[in-house]
């Protein structure tokens, strides 16, 4: 499925069928895109402007990094339902069949490490966001700080997804690493996001 050259409509239209595909994965990968592109609509508007000339050079990094992030959150969207298909392949062969349980770990080890990959995009994403709330065009700031929501939003989805797929796997190695390494992206994730609700708060846009 090429989520990239679906329109919008499409895309909600399939997410809304009688499907698991494309399900929360993908969806939280669109997510995290849309909040790439928010926050380099504010860079953009940042660059330029005289009021703004001691911020040119870290704006430029926000728009490379978000440019970067929007391309492989796309491959990521699709990277979650091929993943998803692959362990319902895998569910599907006979359970006679002595190479099924070996494939279906191997298909949920892979179904859990593209949200993985979502979640340290969105932490990423999160951390550019940090940027452009400190020092955007304040007069795009409210899309600065929709970026950021959009962002921790998808860091949670992708963070759900990982962690169901852990749960069929009986790697406890493989289990208690990925659970290690989420619990460090949460973690660094929270700070920053605390920080962008410090200057939501002291820019008045708390009711």
């Amino acid at each position: 499925m090429d989520i990239k050259n679906m329109t919008l409509k499409e895309f909600c239209d399939k997410v809304s069928e009688k499907s698991p595909v494309p399900g929360g994965g993908a969806v939280g990968a669109v997510v995290a895109a849309l909040a790439a592109s928010l926050n380099q609509m504010v860079a953009n508007l940042t660059l330029g402007k005289k009021k703004y000339e001691d911020f040119q050079e870290v704006m430029e990094e926000v728009l490379e990094s978000m440019e970067y992030s929007r391309n492989k959150l796309q491959e990521i969207a699709s990277k979650d339902i091929e993943a998803f298909n692959e362990v319902m392949e895998a569910i599907k062969l006979p359970k006679d069949n002595p190479d099924r349980g070996i494939k279906l770990q191997e298909a949920l080890k892979k179904a859990a490490d593209v949200p993985f990959e979502l979640a340290r995009e969105a932490r990423n994403i999160l951390k550019y966001c940090q940027i452009t709330c400190k020092w955007g065009n304040k007069n795009a700031i409210s899309d600065a700080y929709s970026a950021a929501e959009l962002s921790r939003a998808a860091f949670r989805i992708a963070m759900y997804n990982v962690l169901i797929n852990l749960k069929s796997i009986k790697d406890e190695e493989f289990v208690d690493n990925y659970k290690s390494e989420l619990q460090e992206l949460k973690n660094e994730a929270q700070g920053i996001y605390k920080d962008i609700r410090e200057l939501i708060k002291e820019n008045g846009f708390e009711i």
